[in-house]
């Protein structure tokens, strides 16, 4: 695999504009856009979108977010585990 280097200029202009299009800023009216969907509105190729926001995002949240959406995750897929089988001994406590 060739190694990808993300230019630190390319990053700077197209970091806010990435993130605000992506999955990784959601919000109910709206559904954020893939990578390539991104990068064809941007003019990018896909790799260089993904780049961006992987790293954008790590810059942009600090590793207790990360932990607190895991462990919403988690509860929210075991209390629907929970209520979708009819098992209630599925629900954490």
């Amino acid at each position: 695999m060739a190694f990808f280097r993300l230019d630190p200029e390319v990053y700077a202009r197209h970091k806010d504009e990435v993130l605000r299009l992506s999955n990784s800023l959601q919000t109910i009216e709206r559904r954020g856009l893939s990578d390539r969907e991104i990068a064809e509105r941007l003019g990018l190729d896909e790799r260089t979108v993904t780049e961006i926001r992987v790293v954008a995002e790590r810059d942009c949240y600090p590793l207790d977010e990360w932990e607190r959406a895991i462990e919403f995750k988690r509860r929210a897929c075991s209390e629907w585990a929970a209520l979708a089988l009819k098992r209630p001994d599925l629900k954490e406590p």
